[in-house]
């Protein structure tokens, strides 16, 4: 992964650029932001280019791309490269999972994907769709194990870490004495998408790389030279992607899927406006059958709906941009979410994905969500948009 290759991020580049000219980078690094914002792609071209041994040989300030080092880490197989990510049994993998049994399929995932990649999609590759993964004990001794060992090659050793949220408590004492006490010439790349759910001891001993959204006229870019646009309108993507590439991947292959997703959320406001008990009894018992991330995604795609109507209260209704076949439910829908209850849904909402992120009962946090939102969808703004 070249610098290059990484969509937008000039910024952050330059930061990266300017660590290694001054010869002081930093053993223990988080990289945090949204999805699909490019941390990991970041990640690797950052660890590539500190191992390149040709970087200088160019004035484009990148990794060579053909040295021995880089044609490794293009291939993801540099015997000095490491990953961690999260992982559960599945089918073929029944006791003491870790990453290193996940390998072939992380390498195939990440290249697949242009190293922009999501957990739903790592969960669905490795198959373990309705099981909640995690980095575990075993993980972060596989980490000590490693990093006690020599550089095969290159001058660094790298560990990189995705999804470092994951790390379960049990194993937090074992990755935080090694990453107070490293190995020399050892570099942890941490990514992360939320920071307020890493174990704080952990987030206090690495220095934070917030990466932003991807600006617009770099992500139409991206989505001209890496994607198949078709006949779909390149600005209403933009502005529904939110500076997020995989979210414009996603809304071009899955729109069908989105379709089928967004019809699920009116079915569902409909139920709760009702209320019809029995029915929504039983489209809760409907989700709870799929995978906790697919339900996580699922009211995320609520939140940001429910956000916009809040917005098209309150302003010009150019501000927010919607399909236009999604226009009809937003006009109806958008006076019912107001200044009195908008908080209240962004609070609920979040708290059900804090449950079902904890193994609790899906279709119970459904139901209980559902008859919280038939109270909420009742209540009267205290003072009316004009």
């Amino acid at each position: 992964m070249l610098f290059k290759d990484v969509i937008g991020q000039d910024h952050i580049v330059g930061q990266l650029l300017q660590t290694i000219r001054e010869n002081r980078i930093s053993h223990a690094q988080l990289f945090f932001g949204g999805e699909g914002h490019g941390k990991l792609a970041l990640a690797i071209a950052y660890a590539q280019f500190i191992n390149c041994t040709d970087k200088y040989k160019f004035t484009t300030l990148d990794s060579c791309g053909v040295c021995k080092s880089c044609i490794k880490y293009n291939k993801l197989i540099h015997p000095d490269l490491h990953f961690i990510y999260p992982v559960a049994a599945n089918k073929t993998i029944k006791e003491k999972p870790v990453s290193k049994m996940f390998i072939k399929q992380w390498r195939e995932f990440l290249i697949g994907n242009n190293y922009y990649v999501s957990l739903s999609e790592w969960y669905e590759k490795i198959e373990i769709e309705r099981k909640q993964a995690g980095i575990n004990v075993h993980d972060c001794n596989e980490i000590i194990r490693t990093l006690n060992y020599t550089s095969y090659e290159s001058e660094y050793k790298v560990m990189i870490i995705w999804m470092i949220e994951k790390l379960n408590y049990q194993a937090a004492p074992k990755l935080l004495k090694i990453l107070e006490e490293p190995p020399d010439k050892t570099l942890f790349l941490l990514i992360a998408q939320q920071t307020d759910q890493i174990i704080p001891t952990i987030l206090s001993r690495t220095q934070l790389v917030k990466i932003p959204k991807i600006e617009d006229k770099q992500l139409a870019e991206a989505c001209a030279t890496k994607l198949d646009m078709g006949n779909y309108d390149t600005q209403s993507i933009l502005s529904l992607a939110n500076g997020s590439f995989k979210e414009a991947v996603r809304m071009l292959q899955q729109s069908d899927q989105r379709k089928g997703q967004f019809e699920k959320f009116v079915t569902w406001m409909r139920l709760c406006w009702t209320p019809d008990i029995p029915k929504l009894m039983g489209f809760c018992d409907q989700i709870a059958r799929e995978s906790r991330e697919n339900i996580k995604s699922f009211l995320l795609m609520g939140m940001s709906i429910l956000r916009k109507c809040l917005v098209m209260n309150y302003t010009n209704d150019e501000v927010i941009v919607v399909r236009k076949e999604e226009e009809g439910f937003f006009s109806k829908f958008s006076p019912y979410i107001h200044n009195t209850n908008g908080h209240r849904f962004s609070e609920e909402f979040n708290n059900a994905i804090y449950h079902i992120e904890r193994n609790a009962n899906t279709g119970i946090v459904m139901l209980d969500l559902s008859l919280t939102v038939a109270r909420l969808l009742k209540i009267k703004p205290e003072n009316p948009a004009s």
